[in-house]
């Protein structure tokens, strides 16, 4: 939806560069000066023949010169009418996709926050902390309160059970700190008692004031006790809490009897995600700089929630979090999930075009109805582009190009044509004077400048043609540069949520307590573990545990189970690298490729080590290894990154990954790049350092293409595995 007004040439529209008033006064004072020369010609004509048919010849002659000077004179307004149209629709496209990938980012972040609480709310170690807790109230209120009161100090020893308290509370703050360790996305983790009362927390720094502290009336915790199985989940929207000296976005679950999905509830799990600091991430990036790496003046980009008010701001000082969005209200009063609004208006003082974009979830997660924000000067989108890089293309090839809109292809042949005609006139002219003899003679200065005004006029028209083309280009060239850094961006978040799952699942004590005394029972409650964990996190085609010898001895999935149990895969890259992991925050992968572990997809397997006691450093007896399900997840984000116009996606483009051996290793296109192919792409686009973005133009199987490419720069402490993103379409 876009309510927006299309530029409708006018001069004094202060949107019109000087260059352009410039130019266009340039052109239409010489068109202008034909009429005069005109006039001339048809007295002329009365002085140097009496015959009434040539007289007729040469004023027919300036009538045409007349008609198509005219004429040049409208085209003229109606081509920069379609410069400007061109310019304003190719960037507010850009900026809806801007918007777009930002709403995206975060709603695939909380997606796997959905998944993180539910499994994690299953730990031994914190359904026994909350049952030990329940048993023996008084010895809890000894533990926990004189961390806050800070009493003088007792005589005498602690009961046993203040003792296996004290530990389980010990074991917990240690379990939720593992998990902190290694997802860093959270500021901290809690679990309270089914009165409210926090036991234990992830984040030591701040222990002593959260343990012993009652939640009993906050929201999520009172919506954690009302979930109905562990498959359940809520989500405390941006607010105050206890927890926090800052606004919280928390999700929450119950936490069960026995760690069983259908236990009783006993209690609740919160994790305070760090919305400002992931947020503060997305908002920045895609945005435009200065060379001191400030967001430039007038460009803001900032995220509000259902009710409209800002909960997260590229510019803090203008648009500060907690405010009503200073935008009109239809745009933060959308109400269709996916939902578009494009328009004009005065934001912070300046005429700005205003994008926003309703969440529409991702896949299972609905999201929280939040709506991302983009606004840049309008002025910005006809900015004459300063870059001057030859790309091997001719002006006229690139006026005839499909990133051109028909609309100026048309608009230059009119020219081209008129160009034609007017050159046509006066070489007619020169021949009907020549016919006149010598009285003919002093048509031909006039015909001379009838043909040079008109070259000079179509020939400055044709300059601006060709610079409208290059920044067509240019624009284009930014646009799938923003595409490839959005897929680049979410497989790496995505990849690091997979190398934290791993680190973390390791620790599981079913594993390392099967590992240590090998029986079948414990191997099938290690699968039990692995399959419940697999239900979670619906990404994962399978998770399998292997013996220090390489021996298959658990999975997730009961129907491979027969297939991996008489596997040995001590020869795999994924396997040799977990057995030399000794520390609980290190983790190996296996790049794309084919594994016997699956049937004929190709596999992407992250492993970790498990190492003796579930220690965090210490022996390795195993190793975990999961398979990421590669195709059905590294598609759609493909796919959701392809070039388009007015939300349809360009013809013929495509987009894919390649891994450091230059081979492709995912595509939305296998018919023109197929999966382990390598492409003839530009060095640059090639040869990037981590975190660089390059665009270019290349050839491939006799197509010319446009190509946006960028280097994987990791994210947080995962450092990516070299890859790069190319998003492309054809321009013939």
């Amino acid at each position: 939806m876009s309510d927006t007004k299309d530029i409708k040439f006018n001069i004094y529209n202060p949107v019109i560069t000087y260059e352009h008033r410039a130019a266009f006064d340039l052109i239409v004072s010489h068109l202008q000066e034909i009429f005069p020369i005109c006039n001339q010609g048809k007295c002329k004509a009365l002085e140097v023949s009496d015959d009434p048919q040539k007289q007729k010849q040469i004023n027919d002659l300036m009538e045409k010169v007349e008609f198509f000077s005219n004429s040049l004179i409208t085209i003229t307004k109606v081509f920069f009418d379609q410069l400007y149209r061109a310019k304003q629709t190719s960037s507010q496209s850009i900026s809806q996709s801007t918007a777009m990938i930002k709403i995206d980012m975060i709603e695939r972040n909380l997606l796997e926050r959905t998944c993180d609480v539910r499994w994690w709310a299953l730990e031994k170690a914190f359904w026994e902390c909350i049952t030990l807790a329940d048993q023996n109230p008084d010895q809890l209120t000894k533990i926990i309160k004189p961390t806050r009161k800070a009493p003088a100090k007792q005589s005498g020893k602690s009961s046993k059970a203040e003792s296996d308290l004290k530990n389980a509370i010990e074991l917990a703050c240690t379990r939720l700190e593992d998990i902190r360790n290694s997802y860093t996305l959270y500021r901290d983790l809690v679990i309270a008692t089914i009165d409210g009362t926090v036991v234990a927390n992830s984040n030591a720094e701040r222990r002593d004031s959260i343990l012993g502290t009652n939640v009993s009336d906050e929201e999520w915790f009172q919506k954690a006790l009302q979930t109905k199985d562990g498959t359940e989940y809520f989500v405390q929207d941006i607010s105050k809490s206890k927890l926090e000296d800052s606004d919280s976005l928390i999700y929450s679950t119950a936490l069960r009897a026995n760690g069983d999905e259908q236990g009783e509830v006993i209690g609740a799990m919160g994790v305070l995600f760090d919305f400002q600091g992931e947020g503060q991430i997305i908002l920045n990036d895609y945005m435009p700089q200065d060379r001191s790496g400030s967001i430039l003046d007038g460009w803001f980009s900032f995220f509000t929630n259902a009710d409209g008010r800002v909960i997260g701001s590229s510019d803090e000082h203008f648009i500060p979090s907690g405010d009503l969005a200073d935008l009109p209200r239809r745009h933060w009063r959308l109400t269709t999930p996916g939902e578009v609004l494009v328009s004009n208006a005065i934001v912070c003082g300046n005429r700005s075009l205003v994008v926003s974009h309703k969440s529409e979830g991702f896949d299972e997660y609905k999201g929280l109805g939040w709506t991302s924000h983009l606004v840049l000067p309008e002025s910005a989108m006809f900015e004459r582009s300063e870059e001057n890089i030859d790309y091997g293309i001719s002006p006229q090839e690139l006026m005839n190009s499909k990133l051109i809109p028909d609309t100026n292809k048309q608009t230059y042949q009119e020219i081209q044509r008129n160009k034609g005609d007017i050159q046509l006139i006066s070489i007619n002219g020169i021949i009907l004077a020549t016919d006149l003899g010598k009285a003919g003679t002093s048509f031909i200065p006039i015909f001379d400048q009838i043909t040079t005004t008109g070259n000079s006029t179509t020939g400055k028209m044709e300059e601006l043609l060709s610079e409208m083309s290059a920044d067509m280009l240019q624009q284009n060239l930014k646009a799938l540069e923003n595409f490839s850094k959005q897929a680049i961006d979410l497989i790496d978040r995505n990849l690091f949520e997979r190398a934290a799952d791993v680190r973390w699942w390791s620790t599981d004590h079913a594993f390392w307590e099967a590992l240590q005394n090998n029986t079948e029972e414990n191997f099938e409650e290690a699968s039990k573990r692995l399959g419940i964990i697999n239900a979670s996190y619906t990404m994962y085609r399978d998770l399998v545990i292997a013996d220090s010898n390489g021996r298959i001895v658990a999975n997730s999935k009961s129907e491979n189970r027969d297939k991996l149990k008489r596997m040995n895969v001590s020869e795999q890259s994924w396997f040799r690298q977990g057995m030399q992991i000794s520390r609980s925050v290190q983790y190996g992968v296996q790049d794309v490729c084919n594994s016997d572990l699956e049937n004929e997809e190709t596999s992407l397997i992250y492993c970790g080590g498990i190492l003796e006691n579930g220690e965090r450093e210490g022996k390795v007896l195993g190793v975990l290894g999961i398979l990421f399900d590669w195709e059905n997840l590294v598609c759609p984000i493909l796919e959701g990154c392809l070039p388009r116009i007015k939300n349809e996606v360009v013809e013929g483009g495509a987009a894919f990954y390649m891994n450091d051996d230059k081979e492709i290793i995912a595509t939305t296109d296998a018919e023109n790049f197929p999966i382990g192919q390598e492409v003839n792409i530009p060095a640059e686009n090639m040869n990037l350092e981590a975190g660089e973005s390059a665009s270019g133009i290349f050839t491939d199987k006799g197509r010319k293409f446009i190509i946006g490419s960028s280097k994987t720069q990791g994210y947080r402490e995962y450092k990516g595995l070299g890859w790069t993103a190319h998003v492309v379409r054809p321009i013939d």
